[in-house]
């Protein structure tokens, strides 16, 4: 489950999509195995913007919750997934000529790496990079991971929007990802139940 999902929509964006596909939206999250985490997820989030405060540490255990009952929770999980490609292949190509093929992007990773630090983001994109190792292994020994890795991430969303005017590659890939999943979102719970 990667940061960007439907999940995480900014509130703002919801304007977007119908309400009656939000309803039906928050019916199917409610009505499934994960209510209880569904419902501890919105408060979370609800008191973190009320706080003006970041909404990462609230995602973990709803996330769990939902990969450990994917057979109910498909949809979405297959919605987040095509997200997470489009975010990728959108980063890589802003960042790699191309004629570089996106599973070759290791030997031109430091292009990335190199705009991420020459902005004002710096501080946030390296505290991200050097207390997050998204390895399996990593993930298995440190249940904590990803909530802090959650909570570096928003930060460093937050200060990348903060700084568009150099940043504003990374937020059109972004905006183009939190559009896909609006669409993902109307298509799958704007049908007539």
């Amino acid at each position: 489950m990667g940061i960007i999902s439907s999940r995480h929509l900014k509130i703002e964006h919801r304007s977007h999509v119908s309400s009656s596909t939000w309803r039906r939206y928050d019916d199917f999250m409610k009505g499934g195995p994960c209510k209880e985490e569904f419902s501890l997820f919105q408060d979370c989030v609800h008191e973190a913007e009320k706080k003006r405060e970041l909404t990462g540490p609230c995602y973990p255990i709803l996330e769990k919750c939902m990969e450990a009952h994917s057979d109910y929770y498909q949809p979405i999980l297959e919605s987040d997934k095509a997200a997470e490609k489009i975010l990728y292949e959108g980063l890589m190509k802003a960042f790699l000529p191309l004629t570089v093929p996106l599973n070759e992007m290791n030997e031109d990773a430091n292009k990335f790496i190199t705009f991420m630090e020459g902005g004002d983001c710096k501080e946030s994109f390296t505290a991200l990079r050097v207390n997050c190792d998204f390895t399996e292994e990593a993930g298995n020994n440190n249940e904590d991971l990803f909530t802090k890795c959650a909570g570096l991430f928003g930060t460093l969303l937050k200060c990348v929007a903060d700084h568009s005017d150099y940043y504003h590659s990374i937020v059109s890939v972004t905006k183009a990802t939190e559009e896909h999943l609006e669409k993902d979102l109307e298509a799958l719970f704007s049908k007539a139940s």
